[in-house]
């Protein structure tokens, strides 16, 4: 599981890394993003649903297609990573996520 994993996230890397109109805020965006998103309901920490709404027409659906398709390896890539972590990953890579997501405007 742990190299099916790691093979899709070089894929999507590698592909975005050679991609013409590279845009790192926005890869970085979208990548946090889908961390949020896909460990949200795992970490326990709540996203305010019409704020969430916003976000995703106002500023994910507005990237360019390189940095979407990362949000969407990103969100799964989170969900199949936490199955792996350590209790102590786990609770770190929640208390990120938690704190991002504050950042993002994205909670009640």
């Amino acid at each position: 599981m742990r190299l099916l994993v790691g093979t899709l996230l070089a894929i999507a890397a590698g592909s975005v890394s050679f991609a013409q109109d590279f845009n790192a805020k926005d890869f970085m965006i979208a990548n946090e993003a889908g961390q949020i998103i896909g460990g949200a309901d795992m970490c326990g920490y709540k996203l305010d649903d019409a704020k969430l709404e916003a976000f995703m027409q106002n500023k994910i659906a507005n990237l360019d297609e390189t940095a979407r398709m990362h949000f969407t390896n990103a969100r799964g890539a989170q969900v199949q990573l936490s199955k792996m972590m350590s209790d102590t990953e786990r609770k770190a890579q929640c208390a990120l996520q938690a704190k991002l997501a504050q950042n993002y405007g994205l909670t009640p």
